[in-house]
């Protein structure tokens, strides 16, 4: 990490023209995310946890006004770091089509003539870092500060998956999935917090990886702000989001569609 001098006034500038994320997903956020809170997807294969991650990465590089159009997006950039491999970017595109075209409904105007110029234009906020091996990983999260100092605008860093190199990593006497995921946002945390950066993650979901037992899950959650964990019910085509924070539990039924992830009624919550 490179080492910069700044006053006081300078780092208080730097640290308030933040962009805010309080538009990401209202749905799942409706009080919107604080800078530095750490949001966890968890699920099964096949239950839209790298599709989630891609449509809230959409409405994080998009912007919030063209012209006198209200698109509805964050305007911030973000770095997406990869390492499971499924993320296409076609996909984002398509998040990013759905969200642009949603807000013209159907315009005849000059925007939306030029759609795919503004999410072209779009696409230079979002910093893609492919990782293939434990060392990669661990050394991308130590180069966090260098890459926040060199874009202010960086509001949001995702990762999918916060997991992938959890095999590799045990010979390191890591013994459990969550105590391996508590040491990596330990790590995480000591740059997004000083530079106000909101972090997302997914991670595969499995019995067999996790702590037993409530003290395990009461520490778990002070490092978690968010736990999201989708399911799909019984083997059926029903899916179910549920939502928990150190306050409430929510759950959110949702389907996937050709547009992407569709919020459907929401249950009970406690």
């Amino acid at each position: 990490m490179r080492s910069q001098i700044e006053s006081g006034t300078e780092l208080l500038t730097r640290l308030s023209s933040k962009p805010s994320l309080f538009n990401l997903e209202n749905t799942l956020f409706p009080q919107g995310l604080r800078n530095s809170d750490v949001v966890e997807i968890s699920g099964e294969q096949s239950t839209g946890k790298t599709l989630l991650l891609c449509q809230m990465l959409a409405k994080c590089i998009l912007p919030d006004c063209y012209e006198t159009n209200r698109i509805g997006g964050c305007n911030a950039s973000a770095i997406f770091i990869n390492t499971d491999h499924r993320f296409q970017i076609s996909k984002l595109i398509e998040s990013m089509n759905d969200i642009v075209s949603f807000t013209l409904n159907g315009q005849v105007t000059e925007i939306n003539s030029n759609k795919m110029n503004i999410i072209q234009n779009c696409l230079h906020n979002l910093h893609i870092i492919d990782c293939y091996d434990n060392e990669q990983f661990s050394l991308t999260l130590r180069m966090l500060d260098d890459m926040f100092l060199g874009n202010p605008k960086i509001a949001l860093i995702a990762i999918d998956s916060i997991t992938a190199y959890y095999w590799q990593d045990r010979e390191d006497n890591v013994n459990t999935i969550d105590s391996y995921i508590r040491k990596l946002l330990k790590l995480i945390r000591m740059h997004t917090t000083q530079f106000n950066v909101v972090t997302i993650y997914t991670k595969q979901y499995e019995n067999l990886l996790y702590d037993k037992g409530k003290k395990s899950m009461d520490q778990f959650l002070n490092n978690v702000d968010y736990k999201i964990q989708l399911c799909r019910m019984h083997n059926s085509q029903h899916l179910t989001c549920k939502l928990e924070t150190v306050r409430i539990v929510r759950k959110i039924c949702y389907s996937i569609t050709s547009n992407g992830i569709k919020w459907e009624m929401e249950q009970g919550r406690r």
